[in-house]
């Protein structure tokens, strides 16, 4: 049995990556793609006619005409994840969303409650920690080559900007950049990188001390441009997050444990810089990995450390026209179908509540003078109650039905 997957959104991710995956996976015998879904008439014409899939204008149409659907993969902007998602999972239908699993934890919570109420199970397209590299570099942390894990530090910028002239900073304003496609930069890229913190050290933030500020003087941009937070994990582990728009560029994934680290600063590259201490020295690990061309794609085959216990890595898609960045995508489509055909929850799912939890807590934090912050949260912070604000403003409906 197969699942029947359906898709909402044709913007950017869905085109160059979802899509694409769905193609080729239902090419390989894996899935079925069966429906997708825009608002947008030329966009969803253009691609169900691309890729011969029956196309939508309207998420209840497609459900409606589509009995049998197994999932839908939300792939829309920021602000309408959780009220989507419920829908689809108030259809019965299994549902992928994308990160972040919705803009606060009431956002969030309204989608699991949805999918709890009509028996469904639910997945976050968090994409990073499926990728390849990143699978082989927490089998490394799980297998114990790199000890105990005590620090673990990702500097993320994007888009470099440089100072204005006169430079100064504020703090966050109202804590909303406009309700378009996407959230502050702690939000989008945010969710990535505190997942994959956490999947490094395999351990629960308890306790978060951030500062968020803005220094670009455009005074339509409401979202921050700069953070760095101190994240104190369960096991014992510090974590340094840190994003900026402006200044240097600064790019560097770093995980260090008591046998042996890895400092990266190519983290989006192919290479895997693992140095373990050797008595009091540092030895470079050789990672080797292996590729071969499948229809004109560069597919990776397998990821060898060759420590003295060879630890590798195989690429589940190594048979499929699929290359290392879309085994991501394809890792969270088979996961939400698996998901629904055997009846056990998603690899990731609950997992994509505590990204925005985290990311809450830096808002909180900054907020309120880079105070320490618990976790996990009790109530509704300061700042989700300026975002419940402000969306109802926005779209003139409150944020949970």
């Amino acid at each position: 049995m197969k699942a029947k997957i359906g898709i909402l959104g044709c913007g950017n991710p869905s085109r160059s990556w979802y899509m694409p995956t769905l193609s080729e996976l239902t090419k390989r015998g894996e899935i079925e793609w069966v429906a997708l879904c825009d608002m947008d008439k030329d966009l969803a014409e253009e691609h169900g006619t691309k890729y011969g899939v029956p196309y939508y204008l309207s998420l209840d149409e497609m459900l409606d005409k589509h009995k049998d659907l197994t999932a839908v993969c939300v792939v829309t902007s920021d602000p309408l994840h959780h009220v989507l998602a419920a829908q689809v999972a108030e259809h019965g239908v299994h549902v992928m969303v994308e990160k972040p699993m919705a803009m606060t934890l009431p956002a969030c919570d309204m989608i699991i409650d949805a999918c709890r109420r009509n028996s469904v199970h639910f997945e976050v397209a968090e994409n990073y920690f499926r990728w390849p590299k990143q699978r082989l570099m927490v089998k490394l942390v799980k297998e114990g080559i790199l000890g105990d894990i005590v620090r673990v530090h990702y500097s993320d910028p994007k888009r470099q900007l440089p100072f204005d002239p006169k430079v100064a900073y504020s703090d966050l304003g109202r804590p909303i950049s406009g309700f378009g496609r996407t959230g502050g930069m702690v939000m989008d890229m945010g969710a990535h990188r505190l997942s994959q913190l956490r999947t490094y050290v395999q351990s629960d933030a308890k306790q978060i001390s951030a500062t968020v500020r803005r220094y670009r003087p455009d005074p339509s941009i409401l979202a921050e441009d700069w953070a760095h937070a101190m994240i104190e994990f369960d096991s014992g582990a510090m974590g340094i997050y840190e994003t900026s728009r402006v200044g240097e560029l600064q790019k560097y994934c770093q995980i260090t444990g008591t046998l042996g680290g890895i400092l990266d600063t190519d983290p989006h590259g192919p290479e895997i810089p693992l140095r373990l201490l050797d008595g009091d020295e540092w030895k470079d690990i050789p990672v080797e990995t292996e590729r071969r061309n499948i229809d004109g794609v560069d597919v990776l085959q397998r990821i060898v450390v060759h420590t003295d216990t060879k630890i590798v890595y195989e690429n589940p898609f190594r048979d499929y026209a699929i290359n290392d960045w879309c085994v991501g995508h394809a890792s969270e489509i088979m996961s939400i179908a698996n998901a629904a055909l055997n009846d056990e929850p998603a690899e990731y799912g609950i997992e994509g509540r505590k990204d925005v939890e985290m990311a809450m807590a830096i808002y909180e934090s900054s907020l309120n003078g880079t105070v320490p912050i618990q976790l996990p949260l009790e109530g509704i912070t300061g700042y989700e109650q300026a975002v419940h604000e402000d969306y109802e403003k926005k779209f003139d409906r409150p944020i949970i039905a």
